[in-house]
């Protein structure tokens, strides 16, 4: 199991260009905004390599600078598009990119390079439509929808930030979801019956899905260090020893809590509904109508769930079809029955969910009214 694993983290590091001993070399170097102005040439050949021969195109550009000490300056830079390389840029004239120097040990400069597109730019924009759109159509629901993700963002960095700091990831976890959850319901339903329903619901279903994770993740020796990136992680040189088990159930809860919290104030908010319009209902009918809205509910957010998890593994999917890789090989992978496990156990902490949310919502609606 061991080797199997070993082999694949290095299948998965040539697939994707990284190893560690670059990742702990690494330095971020010092980006300038700049514009493709002309391309003075491009230049097509071929290139002989015991591997056999590729295609590569070799571009002179033209370059402006933006921002910083070098606005203005006028540069060239050589780019090389190659057959070879599963990631190249291709670019034109008029195409925004970030531009860095290459220095030699007396720091003069050598040459420059093309390190990426700016895409902050187009994703600045997509963000002011996004709030733009969420203020005129859900007007004052909308402002406490965006202040709720503000949180939200606030939390999750939270949550980050002290794993790398040497928090424990399970406390930490559990602490971010249960503060989020509190405040996202209060801000949005309000300081009601349905918002603590809902709190309750929520928290009780994560931390179900959180320890079933915990569990079999134990019981099927799953390590963490299915991914690239959890490996890069492990073996990176930051001073803290990182908790990776830990990380798994963080990052499971977190991934179940958003679609937890949907059907939960959905089912509070509902049987808050029914029993306002008609107060001689029942406990049980309350319960039972919240069950029927819960299973409705569940059909469709089960389906959310899993595709969610499919939809971020799409091309790992996919090389598992191209090389015809076995079934028994697939499922016994650490990465995919890690995924297998996060899939299945959010899915099990939303159904768990939504009776637990129905008998709250239901008994403290007809204690209210009685």
């Amino acid at each position: 199991m061991i080797k199997r694993m070993m082999l694949w983290s290095i299948v998965f590091m040539s697939l994707f260009g990284v190893s560690l001993e670059a990742q702990n070399d690494y330095r971020e170097p010092e980006l300038y905004k700049g514009e493709i102005i002309e391309i003075v040439s491009e230049e097509d050949s071929s290139v002989q390599t015991s591997g056999g021969e590729y295609y590569r195109r070799t571009q002179i550009l033209k370059v402006e600078l933006l921002d910083k000490e070098k606005e203005g300056e006028i540069i060239e830079i050589i780019n090389n598009v190659d057959e070879v390389m599963a990631y190249t840029l291709e670019v034109e004239a008029g195409d925004d990119i970030y531009v860095f120097f290459e220095y030699d040990e007396e720091g003069n400069e050598l040459a420059a390079h093309i390190h990426e597109f700016r895409r902050d730019k187009d994703i600045y924009i997509l963000t002011a439509v996004f709030i733009i759109l969420m203020v005129i159509v859900g007007g004052v629901k909308g402002l406490k929808s965006l202040i709720t993700l503000g949180l939200t963002v606030a939390g999750i960095y939270y949550l980050l930030d002290g794993i790398v700091s040497g928090g424990h990831p399970i406390f930490l976890s559990i602490v971010v979801s249960f503060v989020l959850t509190i405040v996202t319901m209060f801000l949005v339903a309000g300081f009601n019956l349905k918002a603590i329903s809902a709190i309750v619901g929520t928290f009780g279903g994560v931390i179900i899905a959180g320890l079933i994770a915990l569990l079999v993740s134990n019981t099927s020796n799953l390590t963490g260090l299915g991914t690239t990136e959890a490996q890069m992680l492990m073996y990176s040189d930051h001073p803290v020893a990182f908790n990776i088990h830990g990380i798994l159930f963080a990052s499971i809860l977190l991934g179940t809590l958003g679609a937890v919290m949907d059907v939960c104030m959905s089912i509070a908010s509902a049987i808050n509904e029914v029993t306002e319009a008609n107060p001689l209902m029942s406990a049980m009918d309350l319960f039972k109508s919240g069950m029927n809205i819960g299973r409705d509910v569940m059909g469709t957010m089960v389906n959310t769930l899993i595709l969610a998890y499919v939809g971020t593994s799409v091309f790992l999917i996919l090389i598992f079809m191209v090389n015809d890789i076995s079934y028994v090989d697939i499922v016994n992978m650490d990465l995919v029955a890690t995924e297998i496990v996060r899939a299945i156990s959010g899915t099990i902490g939303l159904i768990c969910a939504i009776p637990l949310t129905a008998f709250v919502s239901a008994t403290l609606e007809k204690k209210v009214v009685n």
